[in-house]
């Protein structure tokens, strides 16, 4: 069978280097004015598509896997065995069994199951010749485990990129005959794999990031623009420290406005003369990535692995070597780039934003008891969109449902009380403290608290808060758990053990003192309900 096989396959290759233009099929569902036309008049000409018994061709079916391996056409990889799902008399058999298909340890190929846009990646990345040394960041190579190589491929030649946000690939969705047509013909001349990131991306997505961040005190998004060492020391610190209005005890032996903040970030990082002209000097690109990658480290909650070293940065300190191969490691960057070019507000926003994918820019606060501090933190990072954030200085991604809702009697939004929340998040803890200490005899609960959720109120402040049902012996009405408004939407809503209820908590008072108790306390509305699974 093999022999035959490989004689059918040297026709069919022969054949098509000899094929000339044939007469275009005529589909009853692909008029000529279809988009994807002339892709599937070429596969028409190739051999690979006939359509179907009916006359058409179904453009906007969900495409198989037999179906897209016999459009991509046979290569010169033949498998040694059949598939057990694959017979010998199968229509797709031949491309079934050339179709250099990516192996694992079921010998099933699935022929009817619908390809996903990530397998589809990774044959075209097969086709052309695996093609290697191509650099993208985790945020694309993450979405595609199975071939980070063949994601950064498809992403710098333009092949897949998303719906126009250059960052979701949607590589787990199928496709259509269509588009894989398309894809197909595209990638035949996919020569071009120089691709960059920060140009793809949509650049309202930057903006919008650089503005919720807000590090540089409401200074508008110029792309071009650079910034000094002063500048770029305080921006890193504010992510490190969580702090807007950040309280710094260096001593510097130099005045400057940004003394303490160029003082604190260039010192850890092992630089020895740091004085104001430093401050005043064009940060780097190097630099930059250095400081940013020791603060997102020193924020983290979860600490990632870190500490090896780069032989090529022999020439640096200890702390710039680690904190640059850390970037290149976790797929920041590739150590490529010009080091000491001045860094731009764009490729800071960028290097922020991959930065954020990997560690998470924002902090949750659960009442979980934690061994080294009060309660646990959680990273967390933003919601990449182009849409603005609104009445919010930013919006987390894990909960980005829960900024759909309105807050009740808000005096102030959350955007403007957003520096106030996390700076002062361990006195509103210890009103959740209380609640849950309190709840101890009917349940045991997990409160979770959002910096980014907090309002001011006419009376006090407002928090949008997520509680876990730990335990709870029967199933009890949220009213016998909570103190409620009077009137209450879903006071009498039932929940159980396992369930995960977002409401909003208002504190019933303004804050007085360091620590406060939920006397005062009630809930003003449910958000929403995750039943337990």
């Amino acid at each position: 069978m093999k022999k035959v096989l490989a004689l059918f396959l040297t026709t069919m290759m022969i054949l098509s280097t000899c094929a000339t233009s044939v007469s275009a099929m005529t589909f009853t569902d692909l008029a000529e004015n279809h988009w994807a036309y002339s892709n599937v008049q070429t596969l028409v000409n190739d051999g690979t598509v006939k359509g179907y018994e009916d006359g058409s061709f179904r453009p906007s079916g969900t495409v198989t896997r037999a179906e897209f391996v016999k459009m991509l056409g046979v290569s010169s990889v033949v498998r040694e065995f059949s598939y057990s799902d694959v017979p010998a008399d199968h229509w797709a058999y031949t491309y079934v069994m050339a179709a250099n298909f990516p192996e694992d340890n079921t010998n099933l190929f699935k022929p009817d199951t619908p390809i996903t846009r990530g397998l589809v990646a990774e044959l075209l990345w097969r086709r052309a010749g695996q093609p290697q040394d191509i650099f993208m960041p985790s945020i694309i190579t993450s979405q595609y485990k199975k071939n980070p190589t063949a994601a950064a491929w498809v992403y710098a030649t333009g092949l897949i990129r998303g719906d126009g946000d250059g960052i979701n690939l949607r590589l787990a969705n199928t496709l259509t005959r269509a588009e894989a047509a398309t894809l197909i013909i595209r990638a035949r001349s996919a020569n071009d794999a120089t691709g960059v990131f920060a140009d793809i991306v949509d650049q309202n997505i930057l903006v919008n990031f650089y503005n919720g961040l807000n590090l540089f005190d409401n200074a508008p998004y110029v792309p071009t623009a650079t910034i000094t060492n002063g500048e770029m020391a305080r921006a890193a610190l504010r992510i490190g420290k969580e702090q807007h209005n950040l309280a710094i005890s260096a001593a510097p032996n130099f005045e400057h406005a940004y003394a303490k903040e160029t003082y604190t970030v260039f010192n850890a990082l092992g630089k020895t003369k740091i004085d104001a002209a430093f401050a005043n000097k064009a940060a780097t690109f190097g630099d930059t990535v250095a400081a940013l990658s020791y603060q997102f480290i020193d924020k983290a909650h979860n600490v990632p692995v870190y500490g090896d070293k780069t032989d090529s940065l022999s020439s640096m300190t200890a702390m710039m070597n680690v904190c640059l191969t850390f970037a290149k490691n976790a797929g920041i960057i590739s150590l490529k780039e010009d080091l000491n070019a001045p860094i731009t507000v764009r490729d800071f926003t960028v290097i922020c934003l991959l930065f954020d994918h990997v560690i998470g820019s924002q902090s949750a606060i659960t009442t979980d008891p934690h061994p080294a501090t009060a309660f646990v933190k959680k990273d967390q990072s933003l919601l990449l969109t182009a849409e603005s954030y609104g009445d919010y200085q930013v919006r987390v991604a894990e909960i980005s449902a829960l900024y759909m809702t309105a807050f009740n009697d808000m005096e102030k939004t959350p955007k403007e009380t957003y520096d106030f929340a996390r700076e002062y998040s361990s006195i509103l803890m210890t009103i959740l403290q209380h609640l849950k200490s309190s709840l101890s005899q009917k349940a045991t609960v997990r409160l979770t608290y959002y910096p980014s959720l907090v309002c001011k109120n006419l009376n006090g402040y407002t928090m949008r808060i997520a509680c876990d049902i730990v335990s709870m012996d029967g199933a009890k009405a949220f009213s016998e758990l909570f103190t409620v408004k009077q009137g209450m939407a879903g006071a009498d809503t039932m929940l159980s053990q396992g369930d995960r209820v977002y409401f909003d908590l208002a504190t019933g008072s303004n804050i007085s003192s360091v620590s406060m108790s939920s006397e005062n306390a009630y809930v003003d509305q449910i958000v929403m309900i995750v039943p337990a699974k």
